[in-house]
């Protein structure tokens, strides 16, 4: 099909809904547009002029919402810039959004309500338009698909992948490149979890990597995205990555909820390209390892996470019954402050850095342990019993790891 398709099917949406309508691509440039209906207002004529939207004009757009949007979206008038309501429209195709067709109040009939409902009669034309401009608009879109597709496989040691990823040139000086697996946790929720929430984050995410100069390869999946990343001298890029990446998932959060923490785990150097499944795996157990301990929260490297390093590689099922010294305490501690007080002493190196990590004088802090000591009917400062609790402390916190 030809533009000549695409702008019957823009003008034949225009006709069935009465109002003016355009087509811009990601980038907002003006793709196309039908013949107005009623009176077009400031807005829509500088766009058609300049056949970009005007800054002030995108501004006023996204801060409704429009760049992420996977769903139709009402952007309110706004008389400063000449500028009456419209009703924005994503374009998504297989996932992903390829533009947006926009519906323009041209008289004081406005209801996006009403249009909403008219809408659901031209799916077939929405469907369509969004398959030409995936075609059409940008061209990149197919190629970024199947480098995802590549590199996803490749992290999960499959022979082409791998050998697919040697010809890649961006993949040089491996010492300085390390794997990030990134753990959205509304994706984690399954009571907030929805298609339309899934969708808004995986724009979000993909126009967050695209902007980042670090970023060498990326797969954005429903319950993770993974990220091949080139750390630069003198800047700490995981953890400006992990910035980037909280901001993009806060712009699908709905504006009356918190957005949701977002979890990093960062691998150690590649070095090779056969050792990319390894360091995937690494940086998986290091994000789930910062979404179950607070210390790590909410960037964790795998050289430094220390137990669950030994726990995800040799604890291959779920245990019920760990240590009947954990489940005496537990079955004693209904606030939870004795587990929560054993764990800190046995991370800490002294005692006085316990008694300021739990803001306790040391009397109190010495009347916590004899209580535990109580509670199991052992020293917890015992050699072996120590080792055992401390284990079976950092393995539940193991066991409420999000899986993937």
């Amino acid at each position: 099909m030809t533009n000549i398709d695409i702008q019957n099917i823009v003008d034949g949406v225009a006709t069935a809904l009465g109002k003016g309508v355009s087509v811009d691509d990601l980038s907002g440039r003006l793709v196309t547009y039908s013949a107005q209906h009623g009176r077009a207002d400031e807005a829509r004529i500088r766009s058609l002029l300049t056949r970009a939207v005007p800054e002030d004009i995108r501004a006023w757009q996204d801060k409704h919402g429009v760049a992420t949007a996977t769903e139709p979206v009402e952007v309110p008038p706004n008389p400063d810039l000449g500028m009456r309501a419209r009703l924005c429209v994503p374009l998504m195709h297989h996932g992903v959004k390829t533009g947006t067709l926009w519906i323009l109040q041209s008289d004081d009939t406005w209801s996006a309500p009403a249009l909403l409902n008219q809408l659901a009669c031209l799916g077939d034309q929405i469907d369509t338009l969004a398959a030409l401009q995936y075609d059409k608009a940008n061209p990149q879109l197919e190629e970024r698909r199947n480098r995802e597709a590549t590199f996803q496989h490749a992290c999960q040691a499959d022979p082409t992948a791998l050998d697919g990823l040697r010809s890649w040139p961006a993949l040089y000086a491996l010492d300085t490149v390390h794997v990030l697996v990134c753990l959205p946790t509304l994706t984690h929720d399954p009571a907030r979890r929805s298609d339309t929430k899934a969708a808004q984050l995986r724009v979000a995410l993909h126009q967050t990597l695209a902007a980042c100069s670090h970023v060498l390869a990326t797969s954005v999946q429903d319950t993770h995205t993974t990220v091949l990343v080139r750390s630069s001298h003198g800047a700490d890029t995981p953890l400006r990555l992990h910035h980037d990446l909280t901001a993009a998932v806060a712009t699908t959060a709905a504006r009356t909820d918190t957005p949701p923490p977002v979890f990093v785990g960062v691998s150690s150097p590649l070095k090779t390209i056969d050792r990319l499944p390894d360091a995937y795996q690494q940086s998986v157990t290091a994000a789930q390892a910062a979404a179950v301990d607070p210390e790590l929260s909410p960037l964790a490297a795998w050289d430094d996470i220390g137990p669950y390093r030994f726990l995800a590689q040799n604890l291959r099922r779920d245990i019920l019954h760990q240590s009947e010294l954990y489940d005496r305490l537990h079955a004693a501690d209904d606030s939870g402050d004795l587990l929560h007080t054993l764990e800190v002493y046995y991370d800490s190196a002294s005692v006085n850095q316990v008694a300021q990590r739990l803001h306790l004088h040391r009397t109190s802090l010495y009347y916590r342990l004899g209580r535990i000591k109580d509670a199991i009917g052992t020293d917890p400062l015992d050699g072996p019993t120590r080792l055992e609790l401390h284990m079976a402390i950092k393995t539940a916190r193991w066991m409420r790891r999000p899986r993937l």
